[in-house]
């Protein structure tokens, strides 16, 4: 019986969020699209530099997803009141959108590794870079959101998290496991932080008041 609640409850998420859990699949097949067209019109040189852009949409996407879903519900107090508990409602969102945005993101890496347009392709462990960075992004504005409890900061925090990952932290280690590492353990603790905060039913229903 519980099993089947919980199955109902994942449901009922997935319903409210599928425009955007379709998102990162469209955003997905329309860099592949791109890609596969301007392949047999531009050389590799010209067509990497604006893979290299393209391939930052979804990060930018799944963070801005992320602080929507997070910040989206205003009754905190009637999730508090239930069984279900508000970190229940928020992680389980969180969860949805997260894997949404991952398993594009790995299908976005495996189509353009394979007609050699990944921007500094470096074999399969490439991978990781993008998936390491909407793990991060994501993590971090769960992180926000249960601090602030506020759309627009967590959607600003959000771009913050790239800007720093894409101009200021990517640029100087190129190789992706050193990359993504210490990054990955940071939102990682985040995370856990933010999954302890947002157990406080009072102080959740006392911050959602406050706004």
């Amino acid at each position: 019986m519980r099993k089947v609640d919980e199955v109902a409850f994942v449901d009922i998420q997935l319903k409210r969020l599928y425009r955007l859990v379709l998102l990162p699949f469209i955003l997905t097949a329309c860099i592949l699209l791109a890609g596969f067209v301007l392949e047999g019109i531009w050389s590799l040189s010209r067509i990497r530099p604006l893979m290299m852009v393209l391939t930052q949409v979804p990060v930018i996407a799944a963070g801005l997803s992320t602080a929507f879903v997070l910040n989206g519900d205003p009754i905190v107090e009637l999730a508090e009141s239930t069984p279900t508990g508000w970190r229940k409602v928020q992680v389980t969102r969180l969860l949805i959108i997260t894997g949404a945005n991952l398993t594009a993101a790995g299908l976005l890496f495996i189509g353009l590794h394979m007609m050699r347009l990944w921007p500094r392709d470096m074999g399969w462990v490439s991978i990781i870079t993008p998936v390491g960075s909407i793990f991060i992004v994501n993590c971090l504005v769960f992180l926000i959101a249960v601090l602030t409890m506020s759309m627009p900061t967590s959607s600003l925090a959000s771009i913050a998290i790239w800007l720093f990952l894409c101009f200021i932290w990517d640029p100087y280690i190129t190789d992706p496991v050193r990359q993504r590492l210490i990054p990955l353990f940071v939102a990682a603790a985040g995370a856990i932080f933010g999954w302890n905060l947002c157990n406080d039913a009072e102080r959740n229903v006392v911050k959602m008041a406050a706004l």
